[in-house]
C-alpha cells in the first residue's frame, strides 16, 4: 500500500502537517453508483405483488435483489438467486422508464459540483476527481473502469408508496479487473479528501483508508454510509468511525446500524421520537470518534452535530424540509434525494473549511438545498437550480440561528427517554412493563429471562402455586406466529382474524405491529376490567411510547418499568444452544438486545433483574421467576394493604 506522508523534522512541521489543506477531492463511485430507472406509473394489478416485496426491506422501501434485466416487453427481476424466485414487471404495467445515474454518493458528488458553480465562495474548493464504471463515466468526466453499474427500479404512483428494487452490486470481469487495486492507485494521487459510500459487505477499503489516515492525520474522510453497512451493526465499523471526519447516515436505516428498534410505519409523523433517535445516533457516532455527523430523514428533516467542549454535543435539527423553503415549484412534493442533497450541502461547507465550519449556517443552507430537490421530480440538483442555490446560500447567511433547533447536550447521556407524565387512573390498577428479549417473537431464546419468568409465573398461577394469582393479569400479545402456540403471554390467531381485529381498531396503537411483519398487537380490552397488576412484556420502544402516552396515564394509577438485563450473554446463549438451538439470526437479535440495555439505564427502570447464582438454563429460568415474584408481591401488598 502506498501512503503519502510528509517529512516531519520540527514542531512547526508537525503542526503544519496537521493543518495542511487538501489539494484534491477523490470520489470513487464504483460501489455507490446506480442507474436509476424511474417508472411512469404502477398499475393496480401489479401493486399487491410489489407490496409483498416490502417485507424484504427493513424500511419497507429499499429491496435488494439479485438482478434487474431488460426483456423485450418488460423487466425481469431476480429476487433471490438461491431459490430462483423472480418477478416479471411488464412495460404495460409501469409505462416508460426514465434512466438517470443515481446512488447516494453519486447524487452527492453531482450536487457538490452544482453547488460549487452556484456560490462564489465555493468555487475555490479543491478539484474533484471521480472514478466510475464505464457505462456512466462520461456523466462525471471520470476515470473509467470496465464494467456496469448496478440498476435500481424506482416505483411510485398515487396510492402506492415508493418502492425501490435495487441490485446488490455492479458487474465486471472478475478475472481481469481488480477494483480495489484500481481504487488504491486512484487514492495515491496526493493530499485529498476521500469520500466513501456504499461498499461490499466484505470490503477491504475501510481498513485501507484507516491506515492511510493513521499515516497522514491531515487526510480528510467523508463517509456517506451505504445500505450494505447500515444493514449490519456499528460494532463491525468501530475502527473506521474513529478516523472519519464527517459521517452521514439515513435515520431509519441507522436505527438498525446502532441496534435500536426499527421505526415503524406509525412513527412516520412522530417528530419528537425521530429527533430523539437522531440525537442518540449523533451522540454515539461522535463517541466512537467521528468529528461531525449528518443524519437525514427524507423530507421530514435532517440534523447536523459535532463535538463541543466539556464533553458535549452541539446539535442542530432542521425539521420539515418541505416548509420554509426557497420557492421553486410548489406543485411538486418528492422526497427522493432530499437526504443526499442535504449531505452534499454540508459536504461543501466541509470542503471549504475542513477543520471547523459554521455548523448552524451549514445546516440552514443544507435545509434550503434539500427543499429545492423536494420541489423537483428528479433526485438531484442540476444547473437549472443554480439561481435557487445562490438564493439558498444568501438566505442561510441572513436568517441567523433560528431556522433549525440548536442545542447542546451531554455526550455521555443517552438521548432516548420517555416524557415525564403523571398517572391519573385508578390507584389499584397498575401496569408493569417488562422489557428484555424480543416479546414480538415467541421463538426468540429467552436470554434475558423475561419470557421465562412470565412462562413459569403463568404456570404457577394455573396450578395454584402462586397464591396472589387473582390479583394479577398477564396481558397476552396477539400474534400470527405459530411458535406462540402453548406459550404464556401470547394469543395465537390466524391472519384473517388479525386483519379483522386491526380493521376494527381493537389494538392499542402504542403496542405491536398488526399491519406488518411480524404481525402482533395488544388488545385494548385486555388492558381493562381488572383491579390489580397487569404484567405486559414490551419492547423498549413500546415502553417509551406507553410511558409517554396520555391514554395510558388516564387508564392506570401507576406504570412500573422493570427490566430483565441481557448480562452474561455468551453464557446464556450457550445454555440455549445446548437445550434448544440458536440460529444465526436469533444470535444477532440477541446482540441487538444487549446493545439496547444502555437505553434502559437512561430511562430509569425501577428494577433491573439479573442472575447471580444460576449455572444452567433451568436454574436461570427459576431464578428469573423468583426475582419477578419478589417485587410483584411487594407491589401487591402496597396496593391492597387494608383492603377487604
Amino acid at each position: 500500500m502506498s501512503v503519502q506522508t510528509c517529512e516531519i523534522t520540527s514542531r512547526a512541521d508537525a503542526i503544519a502537517a496537521l493543518n495542511r489543506q487538501p489539494k484534491a477531492v477523490a470520489i470513487s463511485l464504483l460501489w455507490s453508483q446506480t442507474v436509476d430507472l424511474f417508472a411512469a406509473r404502477v398499475d393496480e394489478a401489479l401493486r399487491p405483488a410489489l407490496n409483498g416485496l416490502r417485507r424484504l426491506a427493513p424500511d419497507g422501501v429499499k429491496v435488494a435483489v439479485e438482478s434487474i434485466e431488460r426483456e423485450m416487453d418488460g423487466w425481469r427481476v431476480l429476487i433471490d438467486g438461491g431459490t430462483g424466485d423472480e418477478m416479471m414487471i411488464p412495460d404495460e404495467a409501469i409505462g416508460d422508464t426514465l434512466a438517470t445515474p443515481g446512488g447516494g454518493l453519486c447524487n452527492l458528488a453531482q450536487d457538490v459540483e452544482v453547488i460549487r458553480q452556484s456560490v462564489g465562495e465555493f468555487r475555490h474548493l479543491p478539484p474533484v476527481r471521480h472514478l466510475s464504471w464505464a457505462d456512466s463515466a462520461e456523466q462525471f468526466g471520470a476515470e473509467a473502469v470496465p464494467g456496469r453499474s448496478r440498476t435500481s427500479l424506482v416505483l411510485k404512483d398515487d396510492g402506492f408508496d415508493k418502492l425501490i428494487l435495487t441490485e446488490r452490486g455492479p458487474s465486471w470481469d472478475r478475472a481481469a479487473i481488480d477494483p480495489l487495486a484500481i481504487e488504491r492507485a486512484f487514492y495515491d494521487s496526493g493530499d485529498a479528501v476521500l469520500f466513501v459510500g456504499q461498499e461490499p459487505v466484505d470490503s477491504k477499503k475501510f481498513e485501507e483508508i484507516r491506515r492511510r489516515k493513521l499515516a497522514d492525520p491531515a487526510l480528510r474522510v467523508y463517509w456517506l454510509v451505504g445500505g450494505n453497512q447500515l444493514k449490519r451493526l456499528f460494532t463491525e465499523y468501530r475502527d473506521f468511525l474513529s478516523v472519519v471526519d464527517v459521517v452521514s447516515l439515513n435515520l431509519a436505516e441507522a436505527a438498525g446500524f446502532f441496534g435500536f428498534e426499527p421505526l415503524r410505519k406509525r412513527h412516520r409523523d412522530s417528530n419528537e421520537l425521530r429527533k430523539m433517535y437522531a440525537k442518540e445516533i449523533a451522540r454515539r457516532a461522535l463517541e466512537l470518534g467521528a468529528n461531525h455527523v449528518v443524519i437525514t430523514d427524507g423530507a421530514k428533516g435532517a440534523s447536523l452535530a459535532r463535538k463541543a467542549r466539556g464533553g458535549h454535543v452541539e446539535f442542530v435539527y432542521s425539521p420539515l424540509i418541505h416548509e420554509n423553503t426557497v420557492a421553486v415549484d410548489p406543485t411538486v412534493r418528492e422526497d427522493t434525494g432530499c437526504g443526499d442533497s442535504f449531505a452534499a450541502a454540508v459536504a461543501t461547507y466541509f470542503l471549504a473549511s475542513p477543520a471547523r465550519f459554521k455548523l448552524n449556517e451549514a445546516a440552514n443552507f443544507a435545509h434550503y438545498v434539500a427543499g429545492i430537490v423536494y420541489q423537483r421530480r428528479r433526485p438531484k440538483l442540476t444547473r437549472e437550480d443554480v439561481p435557487f442555490i445562490a438564493e439558498a446560500h444568501a438566505r442561510a447567511r441572513a436568517c441567523g440561528a433560528l431556522v433549525g433547533h440548536h442545542e447542546a447536550f451531554d455526550r455521555t447521556r443517552c438521548q432516548i427517554r420517555p416524557a415525564d407524565m403523571i398517572c391519573r387512573g385508578p390507584a389499584r390498577k397498575v401496569l408493569v412493563l417488562l422489557t428484555g428479549g424480543d416479546p414480538t417473537d415467541p421463538a426468540q431464546p429467552h436470554v434475558s429471562g423475561a419470557a421465562a419468568a412470565i412462562e413459569r409465573l403463568a404456570e404457577m398461577c394455573r396450578t395454584g402455586a402462586y397464591g396472589r394469582a387473582p390479583l394479577i393479569r398477564i396481558v397476552p400479545r396477539v400474534t400470527t406466529n405459530p411458535a406462540a402456540r402453548g406459550h404464556a403471554g401470547y394469543a395465537l390467531v390466524d391472519r384473517a382474524e388479525m386483519q379483522r381485529l386491526a380493521f376494527r381498531e381493537s389494538f392499542r396503537k402504542e403496542l405491536g405491529n398488526p399491519e406488518g411483519e411480524p404481525r402482533n398487537g395488544v388488545l385494548a380490552s385486555d388492558l381493562e376490567g381488572h383491579e390489580g397488576v397487569y404484567l405486559l412484556r414490551v419492547t423498549i420502544l413500546e415502553a417509551i411510547e406507553v410511558l409517554s402516552s396520555e391514554d395510558f396515564r388516564e387508564l392506570f394509577g401507576d406504570i412500573k418499568f422493570w427490566h430483565f438485563a441481557t448480562e452474561n450473554i455468551d453464557e446464556r446463549i450457550a445454555w440455549h444452544a445446548r437445550n434448544l438451538g440458536v440460529t444465526r439470526e436469533q444470535g444477532q437479535e440477541i446482540m441487538r438486545q444487549a446493545l439496547r440495555d444502555y437505553v434502559i439505564e437512561e430511562m430509569g427502570a425501577q428494577y433491573r433483574f439479573s442472575h447471580a447464582r444460576a449455572t444452567n438454563l433451568d436454574e436461570f429460568q427459576q431464578e428469573m421467576t423468583e426475582q419477578l415474584i419478589f417485587p410483584l408481591d411487594a407491589l401487591l401488598m402496597g396496593m391492597f394493604r387494608g383492603a377487604v
